[in-house]
């Protein structure tokens, strides 16, 4: 089985709140999850102690899950899995970090 139809068949797994799936989903994402938001944190700058991050990853999938997984019944299938989420996962990360203020000094994040 290709790499693009497990992940459809673990979408529609959470989709459908099958047992054990959403633990699946942030076991199979969760690198991703986490390579996203070193990248925007990166790309502006901005320092994060580990608990910081985490509770920044915790976020991202609490939106994930947010409204029955309303971001994921989004996802069309036209392109892969993956690659939509780390586009979403950098919208969430972003909007995070707008509504949270962080300092000046060398932008460490205020949690």
């Amino acid at each position: 089985m290709s790499e693009i139809h497990l992940d459809a068949v673990l979408l529609e797994r959470c989709l459908r709140r099958e047992h054990r799936a959403w633990e699946d989903f942030v076991d199979r994402f969760l690198g991703l999850v986490l390579h996203v938001i070193d990248h925007t944190l990166a790309s502006r700058d901005i320092r994060l102690r580990t608990a910081q991050r985490n509770a920044l990853c915790e976020q991202v999938f609490v939106a994930l899950g947010h409204d029955q997984f309303r971001l994921l019944r989004e996802f069309k299938a036209r392109g892969s899995l993956t690659t939509y989420l780390a586009v979403v996962v950098r919208r969430v990360v972003v909007r995070l970090l707008l509504n949270q203020s962080y300092g000046t000094a060398r932008n460490t994040f205020q949690a």
